[in-house]
């Protein structure tokens, strides 16, 4: 199945500021979709270990199962100060 993917912040910048099409395996979950990323982009694979999928302005659960067709953001942890 496919999903779309866009990433924000420095996952822009080191993935993709284009929104990415993905092929997963159904019933994929958000943890292996992360596992997968890190895989294909090694050089983002520390700051996708803290990075959390959301699916409608909501954050979606690490075993939560990704739905064909949908759009997810990958969101890194952001500091400020």
């Amino acid at each position: 199945m496919q999903i779309t993917l866009i990433f924000y912040a420095v996952l822009q910048e080191t993935i993709s500021a284009d929104p990415l099409l993905l092929e997963v395996t159904r019933g994929s979950t958000a943890e292996e979709v992360i596992t997968l990323l890190s895989q294909k982009f090694p050089q983002a694979a520390a700051i996708l270990k803290a990075t959390r999928l959301a699916h409608e302005e909501e954050y979606v659960g690490k075993q939560t199962v990704l739905t064909e067709g949908a759009e997810y953001c990958l969101i890194p942890p952001v500091s400020g100060g």
